[in-house]
């Protein structure tokens, strides 16, 4: 057998491994919600004790993550598990790629959903903590492990449409659950939009080479997101959806989609 066959294979066993853990720690951690909803009349969403099966379940894939990296170690160039999240140097060019797209972010929300007053920004700035904690730390999972051991086993854009479904599939309990904001979600869109998230953020881990820079990516995503559902539609869990969201999301798409193939075309060249 020879040496990309054994990497594959090793793909394969962890990419089965990790999704394994992630779904079983989630869908366990939310089922409890989903059953004291219905047969116990407790356990709504944003009562204290709610908390802490949700949180649970939201950390899936970083849990998973600290697992598989301890069942894996050898397959990790970094010496410990702090230096997997944070050991990658960042530069000046990394750092003005990620503010790049954290201008960006905050560009198309604020002019596909009309995002103006200054209350509701600084809200989101303050409860940023909480959204790295809610939200972010998932990229421990999906980019740190998820992602590029696919990119082993498939191409380029069937990993990233792949992510997109998984990371989609592993939100589906939350349908489930009154109050989140995917139960007044069409499961078809938040899929799609899935996909498209997930070329962003693919890109962003590409070019930054930096798992907790595409934790900060997604918190401030949610926190984005966070102000639309709030501000653009009165305070309802949907989205005003119009033609500028469809616009935005499309350009996104179609960037960092080209820049994903990019960066891997001159990443073979360099090889």
């Amino acid at each position: 057998m020879d040496q990309n066959m054994k990497q594959e294979k090793q793909s394969i066993k962890l990419i089965g491994f990790f999704l394994l853990y992630t779904f079983s720690i989630t869908w366990l951690s939310w089922s409890i919600i989903i059953i004291a909803n219905k047969y116990f009349n407790t356990l709504w969403n944003g009562e204290f004790l709610w908390w802490i099966p949700y949180t649970i379940g939201s950390w899936g894939p970083a849990i998973s993550a600290f697992i598989i990296y301890r069942q894996f170690k050898d397959d990790f160039p970094e010496k410990s598990f702090g230096k997997y999240i944070f050991g990658k140097k960042i530069n000046l060019k990394v750092w003005l790629i990620f503010g790049a797209f954290f201008i960006w972010r905050f560009l198309m929300i604020w002019f596909a959903f009309g995002i103006t007053k200054p209350i509701s920004i600084l809200a989101m700035l303050i409860n940023f903590p909480f959204l790295i904690l809610l939200g972010g730390l998932e990229e421990l999972g999906w980019r740190g492990i998820l992602q590029p051991r696919l990119e082993k086993v498939f191409n380029y854009l069937p990993s990233v449409i792949m992510v997109g479904i998984i990371w989609g599939v592993w939100h589906l309990p939350l349908w489930l659950i009154k109050g989140t904001v995917q139960s007044e979600f069409p499961i078809g869109l938040y899929l799609l939009s899935g996909i498209i998230l997930t070329s962003s953020f693919t890109a962003l881990y590409k070019y930054t080479n930096n798992i907790f820079l595409s934790v900060l990516s997604h918190a401030w995503f949610n926190g984005c997101i966070g102000l639309a559902l709030l501000e653009g539609s009165n305070g309802a869990l949907q989205l005003n959806l119009n033609w500028k969201v469809i616009v935005v999301f499309l350009m996104e798409l179609i960037v960092s989609v080209i820049l994903g193939i990019r960066f891997n075309r001159n990443k073979a060249i360099k090889v």
